[in-house]
């Protein structure tokens, strides 16, 4: 019987796959999953076989899942990367590495313009004769949760907090405070 303790490894040239069973098999009874990494952080993906009942895998069955699993060169290293021909991944033939430095760089421009412009805001409110900004965090009964910000003039924390409470699901505790 398998168990989530079951790994198992395959070679495609000179690069280790590593596998386990994974553990979302055994408490939902979904059927055989694995999830297969590559060496050295350079990424994950999940297989699955949906004809496999957990309950009815072998070994054998995770080894022949494991087969199915190939890779390919990255696009922007020519480190191993998952061929999203043969496995589920959003990385489209990119390492882990690439593809998150790729990601991060573009937090990081969306970032720099939230900060433009959070600036460009608060010298406008200042302007106005706010003198400080308070941030939190909005968790609604119904919906997503969003980022509350507001400018005041010369708050107390009575007054943030009642503020806050007018917006249902606020955070009344964990807010931060700016002074502009």
């Amino acid at each position: 019987m398998l168990t989530p303790a079951h790994n198992f490894t395959a070679m495609r040239g000179d690069v280790e796959l590593t596998a386990e069973v994974s553990p979302c098999c055994f408490m939902y009874g979904s059927p055989l999953q694995i999830t297969v990494r590559l060496p050295n952080g350079g990424g994950d993906t999940i297989v699955q076989n949906k004809d496999i009942a957990i309950k009815d895998a072998t070994e054998g069955d995770c080894k022949s899942l494991l087969e199915t699993v190939q890779i390919m060169p990255c696009k922007t290293c020519q480190k191993p990367a998952f061929d999203p021909s043969s496995c589920r991944t959003n990385r489209d033939g990119e390492c882990e590495h690439c593809f998150m430095k790729k990601l991060n760089e573009e937090f990081d421009g969306f970032e720099k313009k939230y900060q433009a412009k959070l600036k460009k805001d608060d010298a406008k409110y200042k302007a106005k004769g706010c003198t400080h900004r308070v941030t939190t965090w909005v968790h609604p009964t119904r919906g997503d949760d969003y980022q509350l910000i507001m400018w005041m003039t010369n708050p107390t924390a009575e007054e943030i907090v009642a503020q806050l409470k007018k917006k249902r699901g606020a955070d009344t505790t964990g807010y931060q405070l700016v002074a502009l």
